[in-house]
């Protein structure tokens, strides 16, 4: 079946802001039906809104919290509960923290809210993507999975032994975006693909939730030398409309093309090892 957005059902979380709300006002511009979540309903609907006005697309807003797992559950009997098939999953929503915390699960935050969520959910949905006979699942990673020097820290995944460095703990994370895309691959293919991609450094409101001085600080000076949301978008528009594209190209990518990323990010054995414990963490086992 030749690949076409146009028609598909679209999920894009954290569809509200920055990357997420670029990539869905193209999507809905193309035709797709498109789903859009928030974790604040008023931010949500402002965005859906304008969406639907500068597109006339078909637009939909729901709530979820990534980093709370039984919201994540909630969702997903929602949107299973309307929809019959998923073409498209954009697992865009994520965050940096300037120090450790913990989710309402008990999980270390930043792991809970950019790996553990989207893992779960993508597993909650993983029936409506293989019923749309051809499907794609588009995690936003970041080249920052290169400061996991270590791969995945299956012994500390909560950070509780070791010193707490922000950018360490973000690329473990982006890290588990890259390998959680293999998983995909190794358990949902072929007729689901997934990828995974660097969008540049974007001037976008991320980690304004983690209450970090130097991440808000870095953004609001450093701007006018990042890219604008719609920039950090395109390959994620890309990845999302291309006909042509499949997994033998690569599943990481930058600027459209395949990316070079870290030996972590292609061993099969984590990306197994990731794939059995995050079901544990998420209790699926």
């Amino acid at each position: 079946m030749a690949w076409n957005i146009e028609g598909l059902n679209v999920l894009v979380t954290g569809g509200s802001s920055g990357i997420g709300l670029a990539a869905a006002t193209a999507l809905a511009g193309s035709g797709a039906d498109v789903t859009i979540t928030s974790r604040d309903a008023a931010r949500g609907e402002q965005a859906r809104a304008a969406i639907t006005e500068e597109t006339g697309g078909n637009v939909h807003l729901d709530l979820v919290d990534l980093a709370d797992l039984t919201s994540v559950r909630a969702f997903a009997r929602r949107f299973r509960g309307r929809e019959e098939d998923l073409g498209v999953l954009i697992n865009n929503a994520g965050g940096v923290f300037g120090s450790r915390r913990e989710s309402v699960d008990g999980h270390e935050l930043t792991f809970a809210t950019n790996h553990l969520g989207p893992f779960l959910l993508t597993v909650l949905l993983a029936e409506l993507l293989e019923g749309a006979r051809r499907s794609r699942v588009i995690n936003v990673s970041s080249v920052a999975h290169t400061h996991a020097k270590e791969g995945i820290l299956f012994d500390d995944l909560s950070w509780e032994n070791r010193r707490y460095r922000m950018m360490t703990v973000y690329g473990h994370s982006k890290l588990a975006n890259i390998l959680h895309a293999h998983g995909v691959n190794a358990r949902m293919g072929p007729t689901v693909e997934a990828f995974a991609l660097h969008p540049g450094v974007v001037g976008t409101s991320f980690g304004g939730r983690g209450g970090s001085t130097i991440v808000r600080a870095a953004t609001r000076f450093g701007k006018r030398w990042m890219r604008t949301p719609e920039e950090g978008a395109d390959t994620v528009i890309w990845l999302a409309t291309e006909p042509s594209i499949d997994t033998s190209q690569g599943i990481y990518f930058s600027d459209r093309e395949p990316a070079r990323s870290t030996r972590h990010a292609h061993d099969s054995d984590q990306a197994d090892r990731l794939w059995d414990v995050s079901e544990s963490l998420v209790s699926l086992t």
